[in-house]
């Protein structure tokens, strides 16, 4: 009771407290945003910032993407497919639309291509935004690039698996030589393997690599899952069949990177794996670029 009487007789004021307090707080808050990197799921940055690559989709003859806001006037819109070369888009709307083909779909703004059709009407696409990122980007698509279906000695399948998918791509002017082979589990087999095999619950494995020599593969990205598909061991970011291959070069510097189309669960997206001169003395860069969110 005393410290009740105090309060109102030293003319303080509680509420006015919590107000000042809470303007403080907000204040500091406000102060803090511009310090505090903002999140986007949709959306890569490379070279600083200078390119940025989302995840696009088709519904009849248009183009989705999904932009946080339209890119600027002075910036190209490049598609990258992997049966074609880099197609620029030319803006059709100027609204946005909710994709029908997504499980949680986002707004999507309306692009069209300027030239040719792309014959696959459920394809998906990777899409550049940036200034002047012609120049920047060359784009090596899968189907362009020489390829050839025979394994080197060093894609051998694990004891107990059998080889069920491989892709083998040469590109003599980036000379590199990758692949990205998928083994399951003999059917055979399956019934001895026994519980306290650690290797007991995979079924299927998938690996990205780039072969050093007729009988050395390095392995850049791998996963492992069991019957349902669960990822169980491996890259944090999933691992899937080659889109082509992205070389970005400012002339002081140049990366290139494999381009995976890729889906973890019921989540799909590409996986970038950084592709390093050779011999390889540090593990490779990969980031994931999540198309639909679960």
């Amino acid at each position: 009771m005393q410290a009740k009487r105090d309060s109102h007789n030293d003319g303080t004021d509680p509420t006015g407290n919590l107000r000042q307090v809470v303007s403080i707080l907000f204040l500091w808050t406000i102060s803090l945003l511009p310090a505090v990197p903002t999140a986007d799921a949709e959306t890569l940055s490379f070279l600083d910032g200078r390119i940025r690559f989302y995840p696009a989709q088709r519904e009849g003859d248009r183009i989705l993407i999904p932009f946080s806001q339209p890119p600027a006037h002075n910036e190209e819109v490049l598609l990258l497919h992997h049966q074609t070369d880099l197609f620029h888009l030319n803006r059709l709307q100027n609204e946005t639309i909710m994709p029908k083909s997504m499980a949680h779909p986002l707004p999507h703004y309306v692009y069209g291509l300027t030239e040719g059709r792309l014959s696959d009407p459920q394809a998906q696409f990777l899409v550049a935004v940036g200034k002047d990122i012609t120049s920047l980007l060359k784009w090596n698509a899968s189907d362009s690039m020489s390829s050839h279906q025979s394994a080197s000695s060093c894609m051998t399948p694990d004891k107990g698996f059998v080889i069920t998918g491989l892709q083998v791509l040469i590109s003599e002017k980036l000379d590199a030589k990758v692949y990205y082979l998928q083994e399951e589990i003999r059917q055979s087999t399956s019934d001895m393997m026994i519980d306290e095999d650690e290797h007991s619950g995979i079924s299927m494995k998938e690996i990205v690599g780039m072969v050093e020599s007729e009988d050395s593969c390095r392995i850049l990205a791998s996963n492992t899952s069991d019957a349902y598909g669960l990822q169980n061991s491996g890259s944090l970011e999933p691992v899937g069949p080659i889109s082509g291959i992205m070389e970005l070069s400012t002339g002081r510097s140049t990366e290139r990177w494999l381009v995976l189309r890729s889906a973890m669960r019921e989540v799909w997206g590409y996986t970038f794996v950084e592709l390093l001169p050779r011999p390889l003395n540090r593990e490779p860069k990969r980031r994931f670029l999540l198309e639909d969110k679960g």
